[in-house]
């Protein structure tokens, strides 16, 4: 029994490194994108989508892995929810791989004189919603809802900074001259925006795998008293 135990802490230990793994190559890839679209890589940016496929087999080997344990080892309690929350946190990874692959397409998509990166705040918006997954990793890496309520701090900050962005975006897109430059930052900032939402969800996940508070299932004055 005593190395059935043992056993099972080492798969869950791999369990953990797994997704960290993942999470850092998700990381990355988005770190690259915002790169590749402040510099116009279009190189770069395919690379990036070429990429992406790795994330998407990650996804699969961890929820396998997943099963795998939840079948074998029939776990309770802690190590229950961190298995639960694993898979996840590995769907809230791909679709933010998901959404890298659409900013990369930006990049390959956009003449060369149209500066779509030349809005200040939507660059603020990227190097904000990084942060955010930054976090929520880090979050889940120490297993501290303490960083995981940090992240929902930028959530808010993020949101504000969303709504007066894609209000202004909407506002000038009107006029002919900035039809097309300011539609495409507007999908940018829904990307942007839905990157948040993945990083605040996975944040909500590590606040449930270590507390055990099912936040997403709050109501909204709830939800305001944990963040």
């Amino acid at each position: 029994m005593e190395h059935t135990d043992k056993q099972f802490d080492l798969e869950l230990s791999i369990l953990r490194t797994k997704l960290s793994q993942m999470g850092d190559m998700a990381m990355a890839q988005l770190d690259q994108a915002l790169g590749c679209l402040s510099e116009h890589d279009v190189h770069g940016a395919r690379v990036i989508i070429e990429h992406d496929i790795n994330v998407n087999r990650m996804d699969i080997d961890l929820e396998e892995m997943c099963l795998q344990l939840l079948a074998l080892h029939q776990p309770v309690a802690g190590d229950l929810r961190l298995i639960t929350a694993v898979m996840k946190i590995t769907t809230e990874l791909e679709r933010i791989g998901d959404r890298v692959v659409n900013i990369c397409e930006a990049v390959h998509d956009r003449d060369e004189r149209d500066p779509v990166t030349s809005h200040a705040e939507v660059s603020q918006m990227g190097a904000l919603a990084l942060a955010m997954v930054r976090g929520s990793l880090t979050a889940f890496s120490r297993a501290d809802s303490s960083v995981a309520q940090r992240v929902f701090e930028k959530d808010n900050e993020f949101d504000a900074l969303y709504c007066a962005v894609f209000a202004k975006l909407t506002s000038s897109a009107k006029a002919p001259d900035r039809v097309a430059h300011d539609t495409k930052l507007a999908f940018l900032s829904k990307d942007l925006n839905e990157i948040s939402e993945h990083a605040t969800n996975i944040a909500e996940l590590v606040m449930f795998m270590v507390d055990g508070k099912e936040i997403s299932h709050m109501d909204m004055h709830e939800r305001r008293a944990t963040r």
